[in-house]
């Protein structure tokens, strides 16, 4: 297919409607990025960027000022409260690179501006979209309507897409019930390992200036601070049940600092509508425990150029995306799911059994496993694919 004639409308500006625009203008293509936040800027604490996510960052130039703006992480063991390590990864671990989520959107956008065959509307609100390639946007705070056509429209925008809300997806949003506190702690040393502990799981990875920690909302005396907002009971109920928690919390100096979000989950059972595709978790949100949400969404955007180039007509390349990416990723949803239960086994009996007898034998199953199914394509392919 001729890149170089497609206009597509990018619905989302944050980590895969920025790296969509940006690999589709590099390739040619005209991109209208919407985004409905008039001064976008990255929302949460920190993201680990895996070797898949690197790979398709590094493709479009972005690899050097990632580093200069990230922690590469040594091998993240998992500890129980005490400190006795539960699991260490093989030697064949894929690297990560730790980085605050906005110093990320920040990278992306810096390049969404210096790249001329991308138009921005931001502050655009998305309040229709149709199957074949038409939009229409709010701007200016509501004071007038816009509506744009292109030749396929990319939805990008999250768990409550607005463009899968207008398709025939079959899609499904649901809510395990877990939660997740997260926070950027400055002037902190990081533990570089995750607890799982009696009261769900801690972790904390060096991030430029601090740590980036999260922690399970989950366990009841962490519920009632929570409900409460009351930032000592929360390092009180962490001190307990993980003492290195104590000295890292001690450094948080409002409850302000704290974000708490629930786990989503998005299962589609068609990841395109006639002119309409999705990416990132407008098709696939996930659990976090396998850190691979957002390098997903990066793998999405790089297989779908991938595929258009290939193709000769849309719905070809669609259809391909989908069946190259759709079992990959549920795999590691499931995969995800399945780890973040493990950490939420809080009684005794529970823990001593997973403890000392499901974890030696992980580890030993990680010895002879590769990490082909957890980064999902080969990492050459991908840095190819945007270098191409």
């Amino acid at each position: 297919m001729n890149i170089e004639a497609l206009h597509v409308i990018v619905v989302g500006g944050a980590i895969a409607g920025t790296a969509a625009s940006i690999l589709l203008a590099r390739a040619g293509a005209r991109v209208t990025l919407l985004e409905r936040v008039a001064d976008p800027k990255g929302v949460g604490a920190g993201i680990g960027i895996a070797e898949n996510g690197l790979a398709v960052l590094e493709s479009i130039g972005l690899g050097p000022a990632l580093a200069a703006v990230a922690v590469r992480v040594p091998a993240p063991r998992i500890v129980d409260g005490a400190g006795r390590v539960l699991f260490v990864p093989p030697g064949t671990t894929p690297k990560v690179m730790m980085v605050r989520r906005a110093d990320l959107q920040q990278l992306l956008l810096d390049a969404v501006l210096a790249e001329p065959n991308i138009e921005r509307l931001f502050g655009a609100e998305v309040i229709s979209s149709d199957r074949t390639g038409g939009i229409t946007v709010r701007m200016d705070g509501g004071a007038r309507t816009r509506r744009l056509r292109g030749d396929f429209v990319i939805g990008a925008d999250g768990v409550h897409s607005r463009v899968r809300e207008a398709g025939d997806h079959e899609a499904s949003v649901s809510r395990p019930g877990l939660s997740y506190v997260r926070a950027v702690v400055a002037g902190v040393e990081p533990r570089g390992e995750e607890a799982w502990t009696s009261a769900g799981l801690f972790g904390s990875f060096a991030v430029p200036g601090g740590a980036y920690v999260y922690a399970s909302a989950g366990g009841r005396d962490v519920r009632r601070a929570l409900a409460d907002r009351d930032l000592e009971r929360f390092r009180s109920a962490w001190a307990r049940a993980y003492p290195p928690a104590a000295s890292i919390l001690a450094r948080l100096e409002r409850w302000e600092d704290l974000l708490v979000n629930p786990v989503l989950s998005v299962h589609c059972l068609w990841w395109w509508s006639e002119r309409q595709v999705l990416v990132g978790d407008a098709a696939h949100a996930m659990a976090p425990n396998l850190g691979q949400g957002a390098n997903s969404a990066l793998v999405d955007v790089a297989v779908l150029l991938d595929e258009l180039r290939r193709a000769t007509r849309l719905e070809s390349a669609f259809a391909s995306y989908q069946a190259r990416r759709q079992s990959a990723v549920g795999r590691v949803a499931r995969m995800s799911a399945r780890l973040g239960a493990l950490a939420e086994i809080t009684n005794p009996l529970g823990r001593f059994l997973r403890d000392r007898m499901l974890m030696p034998a992980l580890s030993l199953a990680a010895r002879t496993s590769t990490p082909t199914d957890v980064l999902q394509e080969p990492t050459a392919k991908l840095l190819a694919i945007g270098r191409a």
